[in-house]
């Protein structure tokens, strides 16, 4: 909805009731906008690198603990394996005699082992196959997608890359194309991924802003502690929802409040209460009554984490959990019954009514265990792709929007299972090539273990 224009000409009061409404109107307008000029990540949905340089962190400081910084007695230190297979072994004797003058005897085994690993100076091969195919060998393909979707670098930066470090030159188009390449035999795993997540019992869902050309998208993602699948879409409607969900979907959905996801069944749906620890923060770092009731509901929301931890780790019996939390969330409702009236700002108390609306939403995780309180595990997962938008411009192509999802895909699901993503694109590209049988996910996990 439109913002009403401001008037051009200052207001005029004819009388001292009509300056004094006047002021009135005008300090709710002053304390509003600074509301707003002071929103960051811990009062608002705004990102971390938003934040200026004298913004408090979303967490609260820890205190001291008096130790000094790095490894602590008795910390368990992590050594590199030495590798079984070797290059070359290069070995050192002392002298035959010893300063004092006597003989030295040596040792058949040696006295330390220490492995230098390196890169070759010239690290590829040109093999002329008189057929009609491309340019690029399976492995160096699957190293063009792994540069884009795993270390976010953009075709240029690629294309930089093949030249510095393996003397390879490539055009723009040509790497755009072998993206292209593997993108179409990555669709399998990609669809196998999606259903999968169709049957998982919680599932997390978040999305933002994508860019392809001049045109404004976005990145949808819905993802598990294990599984992560992305999807672009033009819209950020119920209806992308849908696309990645389904209609009705028969998991529990983890979300934040936005209206998109508002067609999931309230039974279905728990909302993030770290989005609605944020907009109370706001509420409470506000003025007036505002920060009054403000303040106490961020003591409830942390109560209610608090509870949550403590019954998690066995500190806290389900009975008496439960009756904690029934008084919790009565508590909950009073105070934003009463914000939803006595708030100053008609912004906070929309935000109050709405939570009032959705209550439900934000309390399946008691009648479903397992459930998380927050949707911080895809946010974390969408992160990968926040910081590939930040350095490769977006996409300008169909072709560009299909590898992103599929690739990013791939290499979360990696990430989050501990696989080698570069060993699956591979193995895919391998079985493509050589008509064998295709590796999805749990064939590729098989063959790994």
């Amino acid at each position: 909805m439109p913002r009403k224009k401001q008037s051009p000409k200052p207001p005029v009061a004819t009388n001292l009731d009509d300056a004094n409404e006047l002021i009135s109107k005008l300090w709710d307008r002053l304390n509003d906008l600074e509301d707003r000029l002071n929103q960051n990540s811990r009062n608002s949905s705004r990102p971390p690198s938003s934040n200026g340089p004298g913004a408090s962190s979303s967490a609260p400081a820890k205190k001291p603990t008096g130790r000094k910084r790095g490894a602590q007695s008795g910390h368990k230190g992590s050594k590199r394996m030495l590798a079984e297979s070797v290059d070359e072994t290069l070995t050192y004797y002392p002298d035959d005699t010893c300063a004092c003058g006597g003989d030295i005897a040596i040792n058949d085994s040696p006295y330390r082992r220490h492995q230098v690993f390196d890169i070759p100076s010239q690290a590829f091969s040109v093999v002329e196959h008189q057929l009609h195919q491309g340019q690029m060998g399976n492995n160096l393909l699957a190293y063009v997608a792994m540069q884009s979707g795993q270390f976010h670098q953009s075709i240029s930066k690629i294309q930089q890359q093949l030249e510095q470090n393996f003397g390879l030159s490539f055009s723009r188009g040509a790497i755009s194309e072998a993206q292209g390449r593997v993108s179409s035999v990555l669709t399998p795993a990609y669809q196998d991924i999606k259903e999968t997540m169709h049957n998982e019992a919680v599932v997390h869902c978040d999305e933002t802003r994508h860019q392809r050309g001049n045109e404004n998208r976005w990145m949808w993602q819905v993802c598990t502690a294990e599984l992560s699948c992305f999807m672009t879409h033009f819209s950020r409607g119920a209806w992308a929802a849908k696309k990645l969900l389904g209609d009705n979907p028969e998991n529990i959905v983890v979300t934040d409040q936005y209206a998109g996801y508002h067609y999931i069944d309230a039974d279905h749906r728990q909302l993030c209460w770290a989005h609605i620890l944020r907009n109370m923060n706001a509420l409470a770092e506000s003025w007036g009554t505002n920060k009054i009731y403000g303040t106490v509901l961020v003591r409830l929301i942390r109560l209610l984490f608090r509870l949550q931890h403590r019954y998690e780790s066995n500190k806290l019996s389900e009975q008496r959990y439960r009756d904690r939390m029934e008084k919790l969330r009565i508590a909950w409702r009073e105070q934003l019954e009463l914000a939803s009236r006595r708030c100053v700002t008609p912004r906070y108390q929309n935000r109050c009514k709405l939570l009032l609306k959705h209550d439900d939403m934000c309390w399946v995780f008691l009648s479903h265990d397992g459930v998380p309180l927050t949707n911080n595990e895809a946010e974390r997962s969408l992160r990968s792709y926040v910081l590939w938008r930040k350095g490769s411009y977006g996409v300008w192509s169909h072709r560009g929007e299909l590898f992103r999802q599929r690739i990013l895909t791939i290499v979360e699901t990696c990430r989050k299972q501990k696989l080698n993503p570069l060993k699956w694109i591979r193995a895919i590209l391998a079985a493509t090539l050589n008509k064998t049988t295709y590796p999805l996910l749990n064939d590729f996990k098989a063959a790994c273990q």
